[in-house]
């Protein structure tokens, strides 16, 4: 399971918290010394490092950024040289130190901003820059340039770019201060007039953290903000008998998620619903059994659920390891975990396979639920779709239940690396590293470039004429298509 929390609201969380360490007394020694650990770790405890980028690219990429590491050592010039190697579930996360350094000394760009289909907009009324206006540069920097460049820090399985542009939406003013440019007290930004077309430039001042927070809050997209907060959520549309059942994750337990699907589709069923929207655009995933769960709502007959895991050790890899409190892991709760895999993986050749014991209550064979809705359906996907969410999709696809409307998920259709994970902390900088140690396939191994694409995604001009009508666009593309 991948989950995206917002930059901004981990400054918020994080923020006022016990100080570990002193970010302006760490030296290059210090960032050299966790980049070697950090090396080692992944090398040691990750299934396939190598699967995307080979390793002799990875070197050059990482002895490109040490280069700029050494020559002005910064904590933002280490974050860049953490290694990337197109792991939709790696990932990092700064100390709180870092966190508290970040409010009090960083300026920002200052408007929350929309990228889509390598485009990107102004995401936030104000008078300065109309909501909607399409920005073509920064700083004389391309925006397609920018995000390319961002795409190499921030992405989905294989690289796949959707995750990349969905991430910089959420947070594109972090990610332009660690990654594009540090501490710029005026932008200059190149747009188009939202009325004319034609290209105007304009300086607008940095702003603090406190006002970005603000600004944040009252961003436009994405429209379903409640929706946004839930973990499952039924809308209702009685006057065009449609139902919107949006689900943010599979990592919860069974009991709840068959009360909150039941409950939604005897809805359906008792007011004659003639037409159902599943929302998981996102959801990072979680049980692929929940997925399973779902997908026996929409379907009359017995479905395949087949999914596995497989790993490159069995062995856990201690150094720095701890646990999800922050704490290290003691040589019981090492052995106890090997223990756990030695028995529900089997070795094959240079890999290990789970076996039955790991598959010991996954019904394979899934009949349909007795309140299974036989109406029209539409999944709605996008680039935080990832994981178990990702094997709903494919459920959906590959039964041709009906049409998928958004963008590529982030996620990988066939594979991905999660399931189990192991966290570290690196000595030095304290960065809180969490790996996965499984690589989790659905059916068949079968390896493919791509995430689930849809059968439709709304053109980017009738996107942004959805949004500047404060309508939800994938939502309303399908109202608008079903109600001709």
């Amino acid at each position: 399971m991948k989950k995206h929390v917002p930059f901004i609201l981990v400054l918020l969380i994080q923020f006022g918290f016990s100080q570990e360490i002193d970010i302006e007394k760490l030296t290059l020694d210090d960032y050299l010394s966790d980049l070697e650990t950090l090396d080692k770790t992944i090398e040691a405890q990750h299934p396939n490092p190598y699967k995307y980028v080979s390793k002799e690219l990875q070197l050059k990429n990482k002895k490109n950024a040490i280069k700029r590491l050494k020559k002005e050592p910064s904590y933002h010039h280490f974050i860049q040289a953490l290694n990337r190697f197109g792991d939709g579930h790696l990932s990092y996360t700064p100390p709180e130190d870092f966190i508290d350094y970040t409010i009090m000394n960083d300026i920002f760009f200052p408007f929350p901003v929309l990228v889509r289909g390598g485009k990107m907009f102004i995401n936030y009324k104000n008078t300065t820059l109309p909501f909607g206006t399409e920005i073509t540069a920064i700083e004389k920097i391309a925006t397609k340039e920018i995000i390319d460049k961002l795409h190499y820090y921030i992405h989905g399985d294989g690289y796949i770019k959707t995750n990349t542009e969905t991430n910089i939406s959420s947070d594109f003013p972090f990610y332009y201060s660690n990654y594009i440019q540090k501490n710029v007290t005026s932008f200059s930004i190149e747009y188009k007039n939202i009325n004319t077309g034609s290209l105007k430039t304009i300086q607008v001042p940095a702003v603090d953290y406190y006002e970005l927070y603000r600004r944040a809050f009252q961003a436009m997209h994405p429209i379903n903000k409640l929706e946004q907060y839930k973990t499952i959520h039924g809308h209702y549309l009685p006057d065009s008998k449609t139902g919107i059942l949006t689900v943010n994750s599979f990592n919860i337990n069974e009991a709840y998620a068959y009360k909150e699907f039941s409950k939604f589709f005897k809805k359906m069923n008792a007011d004659q619903y003639k037409t159902v929207i599943i929302d998981i655009r996102n959801n990072p995933g979680g049980n692929p059994n929940i997925a399973a769960l779902l997908f026996s709502f929409i379907t009359d007959t017995n479905f395949k659920n087949l999914f596995n895991y497989k790993t490159s050790t069995i062995k856990l890899y201690s150094e720095n390891l701890i646990d999800e409190n922050g704490a290290p892991v003691g040589y019981e709760g090492i052995k106890n975990f090997e223990n756990f895999l030695y028995q529900r993986f089997d070795k094959k050749d240079s890999i290990y396979i789970g076996n039955d014991r790991l598959k010991e209550g996954i019904l394979e064979n899934f009949p349909p639920d007795k309140d299974n809705f036989k109406g029209t359906v539409y999944t709605t996907i996008g680039g935080n779709t990832f994981s178990a969410a990702v094997y709903f999709a494919k459920l959906f696809k590959d039964h041709k239940r009906g049409s998928i409307v958004g963008i590529e998920t982030g996620g990988n259709e066939n594979t991905t690396f999660a399931g189990w994970f192991m966290n570290y902390k690196l000595p030095k900088t304290k960065l809180r590293v969490r790996i996965p140690i499984t690589e989790l396939y659905f059916g068949d191994v079968i390896d493919t470039p791509h995430g689930i694409i849809p059968d439709h995604i709304v053109p980017v001009d009738q996107y942004m004429k959805y949004l500047l009508e404060e309508k939800d666009p994938e939502l309303q593309f399908i109202l608008d298509r079903e109600h001709k």
